[in-house]
């Protein structure tokens, strides 16, 4: 059952499956009697995402695999875990791809494979050097060097072989399979490089497994999403992707009077005032709030996965109007200034915000019984829909484009968010972009203001170029008086 009946002990009923999440994915736990030969409880992910609404599709398949359970059917010679036949059922409720499991470890002309030179994983670690400055700093680390190197060390020691046979029904049957095909492209590659550099002989074994895998992805097979939080700016202009202002303004009067999130509002409200990525936000540095200019500084991203501070994506400062005593100026003034170096925005206990936990304040994690802030103005009628925290700069970008009236090209100097205009357009806009000031409110309210701010802006250009003419005359005639 789904998050499992509990007795008054607070147990789960001796004999049941229970399908609920567990770390970042939501897995079938099995009873630990059927399974005597298992050292652990046998838990296996199911490959329906953490998002809302997934108890519906986890319900049905409880029901089916209790059902299998109680005939024996999930039982394997042993007291072994029947994993065969789990990712059988997998496959009917299409949550897994159908990938044919190999049963032959020969080659097409009955001989078996020649054993390489090198190790496999000695081939691997070859093929992510050779891959590392081609790659992002994160995803070489998190994926190249972490995830698949994880799966291939886990497959190694769960076989113990290097049998690429058997290797890869193991991945198949016990990991994600829209990682295993990434893994599985990637090692076909590996052993070419190492191939033509002449480490191994002639012989590729996951060459035939390559385009099994690509077959199946071409079949529509999308994997878990581990984040809600997708940093992507594609359709960054979509109003159905943004809150109106109004509902900016009704989560931020939510999070500014409620105590058991009220610590949030500072970083949430410089998302909705800024639109900068959600890395952005938590990579401030104190050095970075110009107060004399009257800009931010945009020059860094935080990535919590490798807990490192790198560029922005598009590797270049880039700077963000803060008017003084408008609503940017008064919130970052609002929070206590720490050293240059220091980041802005710090977490309760002082630390670097984890990104994942603010995903949780914000959409809720019922496993570790945390309401979300979206979820909860949703239940009250103030909000119509979910959008991930990301979407706060989607939010920031339409308002300015769509209510306030600001051009699109100035917009995108601010947040950097046109992948198809080059870096020297920007840099062609940005005095003209450090000139406008963002509106916030009502259209009319913040149409308003931005044509006040014009006005500000023109008599201080106009009293500028009057200084400058007050001292030219100044030295023209300390020049004459000279002369004299």
């Amino acid at each position: 059952m789904v998050n499992s009946a509990k007795t008054p002990t607070g147990r789960a009923k001796k004999g049941l499956v229970t399908i609920r999440p567990d770390g970042e994915y939501i897995k079938a736990c099995f009873p630990r009697s059927p399974f005597p030969g298992e050292k652990a409880q046998v838990k296996r992910a199911i490959g329906i995402p953490l998002v809302d609404g997934w108890e519906g599709k986890a319900s049905q398949l409880q029901s089916r695999l209790q059902l299998e359970l109680d005939e024996g059917k999930l039982a394997a010679p042993g007291g072994m875990f029947n994993l065969k036949r789990f990712n059988e059922i997998l496959v009917e409720y299409k949550l897994r791809p159908d990938l044919k499991i190999v049963e032959s470890a020969v080659t097409s002309d009955g001989q078996l494979p020649p054993k390489p030179q090198l190790s496999l994983m000695e081939v691997w670690d070859m093929y992510c050097e050779h891959r590392k400055h081609g790659l992002a700093e994160t995803t070489y680390e998190l994926m190249y060097k972490g995830q698949y190197s994880n799966y291939l060390q886990d497959a190694i020691v769960a076989v113990g072989c290097e049998d690429a046979i058997k290797i890869k029904n193991w991945l198949i049957e016990n990991r994600s399979l829209a990682v295993v095909k990434c893994v599985i492209s990637n090692l076909s590659k590996a052993y070419h490089v190492a191939i033509r550099q002449g480490l191994i002989k002639a012989f590729n074994p996951f060459e035939e497994f390559r385009e099994e895998t690509a077959k199946a992805g071409k079949q529509g097979y999308t994997s878990k999403t581990k984040d809600k939080d997708c940093e992507n700016d594609k359709d960054i202009l979509d109003k159905s992707k943004a809150y109106t202002w109004n509902e900016v303004e009704a989560i931020l009067e939510y999070v500014k009077d409620n105590s058991r999130v009220s610590y949030w509002y500072n970083f949430i409200k410089f998302k909705f005032l800024t639109g900068v990525r959600t890395g952005e936000a938590i990579g401030l540095w104190w050095r970075d709030v110009k107060w004399e200019n009257e800009c931010l500084t945009i020059q860094r991203t935080y990535s919590n996965a490798i807990k490192k501070t790198l560029d922005t994506k598009n590797e270049t400062p880039r700077f963000f109007p803060m008017p003084r005593d408008g609503e940017l100026w008064k919130l970052l003034k609002s929070i206590p200034q720490g050293e240059p170096n220091d980041t802005v925005f710090k977490s309760k206990t002082g630390k670097i915000i984890g990104r994942s936990y603010f995903n949780a304040v914000w959409s809720g994690l019922a496993c570790r019984n945390i309401k979300g802030i979206i979820p909860e103005l949703i239940e009250q009628g103030k909000l119509t829909k979910y959008l991930p925290p990301y979407n706060t700069r989607h939010t920031f970008i339409t308002h300015q484009v769509f209510d306030v009236g600001v051009d699109e090209k100035i917009v995108g100097a601010w947040c950097e968010h046109s992948e198809t205009t080059s870096r020297k357009h920007y840099q062609d806009i940005a005095d003209r972009a450090s000139r406008v000031v963002p509106g916030y409110g009502t259209p009319a309210t913040t149409t308003q203001q931005v044509q006040q701010q014009s006005e500000i802006d023109l008599l201080r250009e106009q009293n500028k170029l009057q200084q400058e003419q007050v001292e030219e005359l100044k030295r023209a005639l300390e020049r004459l008086t000279k002369d004299s």
